[in-house]
């Protein structure tokens, strides 16, 4: 395993791997992050957990704090092989105060050598790619991507809406029947659904069943109450994941099978979970979208109500034979 060079870090911090007790404080490096690229708080404990619980994932092995002389946490990077030994998903987050002192380069180094070491684990694999979101006007940040051959490919964006009156009642389209999420029952129809749904999307990896399931049913703020099911007959027709972390909502996936495509039913399903949030005293509400979706799904939003946040931009960079490039 490629060894932690100490002595490239600024003057008095170390490296060091993140212990179960770390995880408010990282989860406060990560806000005052957010605060500074975004202008509020969007991370949580729970999100730092969620990230250690992913399949496969080696809290010793897949993550660094960066510490400073009074012990206090600096900077944290983490990457997981969302797709093993070929696709990693990397972040990493600098105290807005270190943020010139070159930190951001190093963390991104270190990223990269565990990346090298998942693609030497399989040798039939001639490159691996790292995906890592950077905040656009994160201007240090986005120096230490560039000055490390990471290229913008995307951009995503955060979308809310407060809910301020009741919201508008779903139009479900003739014989379109929504069912709510039953587990042991409906894994399958719901794994369906929202594979397939998003099968021609930029960046998707098909997962194995057992592992899709853990980790949407794992993930903080999980309620079965909060997903529901579309269905035509009997054929999912399309599903949308919501959940409550900590009392707000946030939808992670919500997605239309093509064959049912044009008919109405994502918007049914948004207004739906709307309506479910609204009765549990949760106004404010937040979802994820690549803006270059091909299913225009931004115009769905809009349509609704919901106004976009901030952006991220997705950067890339391909590993080959092992070795950074």
């Amino acid at each position: 395993m490629p060894m932690i060079r100490p002595t490239e870090l600024p003057r008095g911090c170390t490296f060091r791997r993140p212990r179960p007790d770390d995880a408010p404080e990282i989860a406060a490096v990560m806000n005052a992050v957010d605060i500074a690229e975004t202008g509020e708080a969007d991370s949580s404990t729970d999100d730092v957990l969620d990230t250690w619980a992913l399949p496969r994932f080696q809290v010793e092995r897949d993550a660094w704090v960066v510490v400073g002389p009074d012990r206090k946490i600096l900077g944290y990077a983490w990457l997981w092989d969302r797709k093993p030994h070929v696709e990693i998903q990397a972040d990493s987050y600098v105290m807005p105060e270190m943020a010139a002192s070159g930190l951001e380069a190093i963390l991104l180094e270190r990223i990269e050598e565990r990346a090298a070491e998942h693609r030497t684990a399989a040798p039939r694999t001639e490159e691996v790619l790292i995906r890592v979101f950077s905040a656009p006007l994160a201007a240090e940040r986005v120096a230490a991507l560039k000055s490390r051959s990471y290229s913008r490919v995307r951009t995503f964006c955060r979308m809310v809406i407060d809910l301020t009156t009741p919201p508008a009642a779903p139009q479900w389209p003739e014989g379109i029947a929504a069912r709510t999420f039953a587990a042991s029952r409906d894994e399958r129809a719901a794994d369906l659904a929202i594979q397939e749904s998003f099968s021609d999307h930029f960046g998707y990896v098909l997962e194995p069943h057992d592992e899709w399931v853990e980790r949407r049913t794992n993930q903080s703020g999980f309620d079965p109450a909060l997903w529901t099911l579309a269905w035509d007959g009997s054929e999912v027709a399309a599903a949308i994941l919501a959940y409550a972390p900590e009392g707000e909502g946030w939808v992670r996936e919500l997605g239309v099978r093509p064959a049912w495509r044009g008919r109405g039913i994502g918007r049914a399903l948004l207004l739906h979970a709307f309506a479910l949030y609204a009765r549990r005293g949760i106004t404010h509400i937040a979802l994820g979208v690549d803006l270059a979706n091909e299913t225009g799904a931004t115009h769905l939003y809009e349509s609704v109500g919901m106004r976009v946040a901030f952006r991220h931009d997705l950067y890339e960079k391909r590993l080959g034979a092992g070795l950074a490039t």
